[in-house]
C-alpha cells in the first residue's frame, strides 16, 4: 500500500465537492464507506456491473464527516485513508459532501433532487438495503425507489453481507477494534486494520530494556485505536514491509501517560526509520496492557511477546 504517495498526488483520482457538477451520466454508490469493508465492496461491485452494462460513469458519493450529532464518533479510516482504499479498489471518481447542519435539514426529496440528480447526474443509484437519508433519516430505500421511479433513475439496493453468520458493518468493526479483537475485525474488513502516521522518537525506555521501540504519531482526535494491549503487527515504510510487535497503551510501568501511545518494536530492523511515514497493520492480539512490579518482569514479558510474534510470522510469512 502506498498511502504516502496517494496523499501527495492523488493518483489521478477525480474529487468533486459541493459546488461541482458532473456532466457525464453516472451510476452512483452512496454511503460513508468508513473502513471500505467487505459490505462496502459488495455495493461497489454492483455499481461497476451497472456502469458496464449501461455505459455509465461509476461515482462514489461519500461524506467528509459523520453527522453533526455524531461528531465525537471516531473513524475506522480517516478521509485520506478512505479515499486511498477506494482508489485501491478501482474507484476513480468521488463526490465528497459535508454533513453540515444545513445539509442535514434537507428533506429526502431535496437531497435526491439537489445532490443526486443535479450535482451527480445519476441515471442509477446503488445503496445498502438499510440506507436512510434526509432530515431525521426519514428517507428509506422505498422512498428512494419512489423518487427514482418518478425521475427515471434505476435504484439498486444491495443486501447486507454476512461473514460466518455475522453481518458486516462499520459500527461492529469499530467495536471489535476497540475491544482488541483485531482478527475478527480484519475478517470483516477484508484486510488488516491499520493506523497511519509518522515514526517518531519516544523516551528511549525500550532501548534501555534491550527492545528499542519507535513511537507512531497518529491523528489522536479522530482515529479509532485498538484496545490497550500488545499485538502482532507489521509496518509498511517507504515501500518496505517490517515484522513488528506493538504495544498500545499508557505505559503504566514507567510513566502512565495521559494519552494512548503506539510503540512498535521491529523484529529485524537496524536502520534508522525515524521521521518516515508508516502504515502499521494489526494482525493478532497477544495480551492486555499490564503494570509490572519490576523492570526484570517486564523484560521477560517482552521476550515472550516478541517470541509469539516471531512464531506468528514463521507460520504466516508476509508476502
Amino acid at each position: 500500500m502506498k498511502l504516502e504517495k496517494f496523499i501527495q498526488n492523488g493518483w489521478q483520482m477525480k474529487i468533486y465537492k459541493e459546488n461541482d457538477r458532473i456532466l457525464e451520466k453516472t451510476v452512483v454508490a452512496i454511503g460513508m464507506f468508513d473502513g471500505v469493508h467487505l459490505g462496502h465492496k459488495a455495493l461497489l461491485n454492483e455499481m461497476f456491473l451497472i456502469a458496464k452494462k449501461k455505459k455509465l460513469l461509476p461515482v462514489v458519493y461519500t461524506f467528509s464527516n459523520h453527522p453533526v450529532k455524531e461528531t465525537k464518533r471516531k473513524y475506522l479510516t480517516l478521509l485520506s485513508e478512505r479515499l486511498f482504499l477506494l482508489k485501491e479498489f478501482g474507484i476513480s471518481h468521488v463526490f465528497i459532501a459535508e454533513l453540515s447542519r444545513e445539509f442535514m435539514r434537507m428533506t429526502p426529496e431535496e437531497f435526491f433532487g439537489r445532490e443526486i440528480i443535479s450535482k451527480v447526474n445519476a441515471s442509477a443509484v446503488v445503496v445498502g438495503e438499510n440506507f436512510r437519508f434526509g432530515i431525521g433519516r426519514r428517507g428509506t430505500v422505498e422512498t428512494l425507489k419512489g423518487l427514482g421511479k418518478k425521475s427515471g433513475v434505476l435504484i439498486k439496493p444491495v443486501p447486507l453481507i454476512s461473514i460466518n453468520g455475522v453481518t458486516v458493518s462499520s459500527s461492529l468493526i469499530h467495536s471489535l477494534i476497540e475491544n482488541g479483537e483485531v482478527e475478527k475485525a480484519n475478517t470483516l474488513l477484508g484486510y488488516p486494520f491499520f493506523v497511519s502516521g509518522k515514526v517518531v522518537k519516544g523516551k528511549g525506555i525500550g532501548r534501555l530494556l534491550g527492545f528499542p521501540t519507535a513511537n507512531v504519531s497518529y491523528n489522536n482526535g479522530y482515529k479509532v485505536l485498538p484496545g490497550r494491549g500488545v499485538y502482532v503487527t507489521f509496518a509498511e515504510i517507504s515501500g518496505k514491509v517490517y515484522e513488528s510487535v506493538t504495544n498500545v497503551g499508557l505505559n503504566p510501568t514507567f510513566e502512565n501517560a495521559n494519552t494512548v501511545k503506539i510503540e512498535t518494536h521491529f523484529l529485524k530492523v537496524n536502520e534508522d526509520l525515524y521521521g518516515k511515514e508508516i502504515l502499521l497493520h494489526f494482525l493478532k492480539y497477544i495480551r492486555p496492557e499490564k503494570k509490572f512490579s519490576s523492570k526484570e518482569e517486564l523484560i521477560e514479558k517482552i521476550k515472550e511477546d516478541t517470541e509469539i510474534s516471531r512464531r506468528y510470522f514463521k507460520e504466516h510469512p508476509l508476502k
